[in-house]
């Protein structure tokens, strides 16, 4: 496949397969010389203003539009002989059901974070992985924004010393989670598993080949609590609430289409609406945690998350401290703050946004297309299933923690897969 077209299958037509890498791939097509040849969604009607979307983008940028297969079910894709690469975007529950066959089928495979839902099927990923002779690729976008890229090769040259202590701070204003299929621990793992196993990559990206061996946590529910009362969805509520669907999550930055898609306002199943009433029952997921881990490389790192925090420049960060000096990077700026040498005269700030940082993700999607590309013709991944599930071992164990009243995990008791 090295000069031939990348041909594309897209199982999981929503908001990530679409706004953010299937745009970037219609962006894109010429230049990398990559198509879409195939969708899967269990709504055919949402293939349809999935592929108008799409198309769209493509004319603008001058590139050919695509004209791709319809399959409702991800095994006739997977068997499609016209697709190359499979983009498996759907709900997290659903990811082993089409990762595991496309590795089996000599696919190469892009997997959206988090690798699965339960440490069964991120160890089942992994093992089909391993047994395909060949890596996928991880959709874990931290690894391709131009800032924390720009934090890794500091810290990798001893500019604060030997790391010693991580903290990410994630005060987000994503009440969307217990609006969508994401508030069921069954669908999703948790909220938690969703944005938290990017922390966790994270984490184990700056730990140098450290691994998480203990983990302790604290969390809950402590502003979405169910009501009596609670509607159904924003839709037929007529309360004043700050977490309306169509007014909490607008057209922000990171999230390129709001909570409400219009395509979903005629759903009657609520596990396919983006308006459930956060305040009803049926929910299972935190809406806030402080976790610890314990690296056994003597590195402590600490997530301190919640998804009822205000709109803001200084919603996500990180901060690594080291022998000689920290670092603070915060993400929705761009920027790095760095105090060296013991603190003597050494401060410096760091603009580094890419000329692509008001593009989706922070110019991470267009990067994670290249590296896609990259990776279906040299079969060379820089975030494989490995690092997919860890990731999410050490969030399913911070789970587990909170579950317990704050009891400390050992992560060698937790389910674990074949290792790099």
């Amino acid at each position: 496949m090295s000069s031939e077209t990348i041909r594309v299958g897209i199982i999981g037509t929503g908001s990530r397969g679409i706004t953010c890498i299937g745009r970037q791939i219609a962006e894109q097509s010429s230049e990398l010389n990559i198509t879409i040849t195939a969708f899967c969604n269990r709504t055919e009607s949402r293939m349809q203003i999935a592929l108008d979307e799409l198309n769209e983008v493509a004319e603008k940028a001058g590139n050919d539009t695509f004209s791709p297969s319809f399959y409702s079910k991800p095994i006739d894709l997977i068997k499609d002989e016209e697709v190359d690469l499979v983009v498996i975007t759907s709900p997290t529950a659903a990811h082993a059901e089409a990762t595991v066959p496309a590795l089996q089928a000599g696919k190469k495979v892009y997997l959206d974070k988090p690798i699965a839902h339960t440490l069964e099927d991120s160890v089942a990923i992994r093992e089909a992985e391993v047994k395909s002779g060949g890596p996928m690729i991880m959709g874990f976008t931290r690894r391709y924004e131009t800032p924390w890229i720009k934090l890794h090769e500091i810290v990798s040259s001893g500019k604060i010393g030997d790391l010693k202590m991580m903290m990410i701070r994630a005060v987000l204003p994503y009440s969307f989670y217990f609006q969508t299929w994401h508030r069921s621990r069954a669908v999703s793992g948790g909220a938690l598993n969703d944005k938290g196993s990017h922390y966790t990559d994270v984490f184990n990206w700056f730990a140098n080949g450290g691994r998480a061996t203990r983990v302790n946590a604290f969390g809950g529910r402590n502003v979405f609590i169910e009501e009596e009362d609670a509607p159904e969805f924003c839709s037929t509520c007529d309360r004043d609430c700050p977490y309306r669907a169509s007014e909490a999550m607008p057209d922000t930055q990171d999230q390129m289409k709001g909570a409400v898609d219009k395509s979903y306002e005629s759903e009657t199943d609520p596990a396919k609406r983006k308006d459930n009433c956060v305040y009803k029952s049926g929910a299972d997921i935190f809406d806030h945690a402080s976790i610890h881990y314990q690296y056994d490389n003597g590195i402590i790192a600490n997530i301190f998350y919640n998804v009822y925090g205000p709109q803001a420049d200084d919603e996500e960060t990180l901060e690594l401290v080291g022998t000689k000096g920290r670092i603070i990077l915060t993400r929705l700026r761009g920027e790095i703050d760095i105090v060296t040498d013991y603190g003597e005269k050494s401060h410096e700030v760091v603009h580094c946004k890419s000329d692509d940082f008001e593009s989706s993700h922070f110019g991470a999607d267009k990067k994670l297309v290249q590296e896609i590309a990259d990776f279906a013709r040299s079969g060379k991944s820089p975030v494989d299933g490995w690092h997919g599930m860890e990731a999410t071992r050490m969030i399913l164990g911070a789970m587990k923690s909170i579950d317990d009243g704050g009891e400390t995990v050992v992560m060698a008791d937790l389910l674990d897969g074949p290792s790099n």
